[in-house]
């Protein structure tokens, strides 16, 4: 089975294009699981929801819909508390937790965070702190693309995500491997012009190709033939491409795959 959706439903600049222009805020969650059955929440990266607003998440979507979670910035940037953080994180989003909409935790290092000692084991210590939930890890650092890796994540407990990024010097490539169960890609763009530099513009300011998208086919069936379920997700959310890009691909993978 394959899931597509968006890195995050929040967003202005999608009001016309995909929100009507008369839609209440409150309902842009509701109106988004009208044509997709996963989000990932960014927002946590930044900072920790109120468990109401976790709450309304579930009283706004299907039984069947599923989210996963970003962890905070504390967990993959800051680092400096051993994963104990994400108990707090844990509280927040326990009505996702209980609801059983909640499927895992998606882990973004930084390309500042190189594979090393001492990094393997902070792995090891943060997984230890998830109680059991599913951790998602996406490394953009070239030094850990390798099968070394994924065989890391395998034994740790973590599932593999892919990354379609620029092709600049020292990010990883886009390796489609699955750990465990479960198959992820996460589309960023492939803007080379503003990656680094944010005054040139958007870092995801992105619009996929349908030559870009093909590439992806024969990946994704790789990575389908050998998970349960595969997450498909869009993070060129600049101006609602990345609406449009979940959308087109749908289209393109339906004839061969269960697409939900």
């Amino acid at each position: 089975m394959i899931v597509i959706g968006t890195s995050g439903y929040y967003f202005t600049d999608w009001v016309g294009s995909f929100y009507p222009e008369k839609l209440g805020k409150d309902r842009w969650l509701q109106h988004y699981s009208e044509h997709f059955n996963t989000v990932e929440i960014n927002m946590t990266y930044y900072g920790l929801p109120k468990k109401e607003t976790v709450m309304k998440w579930v009283d706004q979507t299907p039984d069947n819909f599923t989210f996963i979670t970003k962890l905070n910035k504390e967990s993959t940037h800051i680092r400096k508390q051993g994963g104990e953080e994400i108990n707090d994180l844990l509280e927040c989003i326990s009505p996702l937790i209980d609801s059983r909409k909640l499927k895992g935790l998606l882990a973004q290092f930084p390309a500042s965070f190189h594979a090393g000692d001492v990094e393997k084991q902070y792995l090891s210590a943060l997984i230890e702190k998830s109680k059991g939930i599913k951790i998602f890890a996406e490394f953009r650092h070239k030094s850990w693309d390798n099968e070394s890796t994924v065989e890391l994540c395998r034994n740790l407990g973590y599932g593999w995500v892919a990354v379609d990024q620029p092709n600049l010097s020292g990010l990883a490539n886009a390796r489609p491997a699955v750990a465990g169960k479960f198959g992820y890609v996460r589309f960023h763009g492939r803007n080379k012009t503003t990656w680094y530099n944010p005054k040139a513009g958007d870092r995801y300011d992105w619009s996929y190709s349908d030559k870009e998208l093909h590439e992806w086919t024969p990946r994704i069936k790789s990575m389908a033939q050998r998970a349960e379920t595969t997450y498909l997700f869009f993070n060129n959310c600049h101006a609602g491409q990345a609406i449009k890009s979940a959308m087109r691909l749908k289209q393109l993978l339906k004839n061969q795959f269960e697409v939900f």
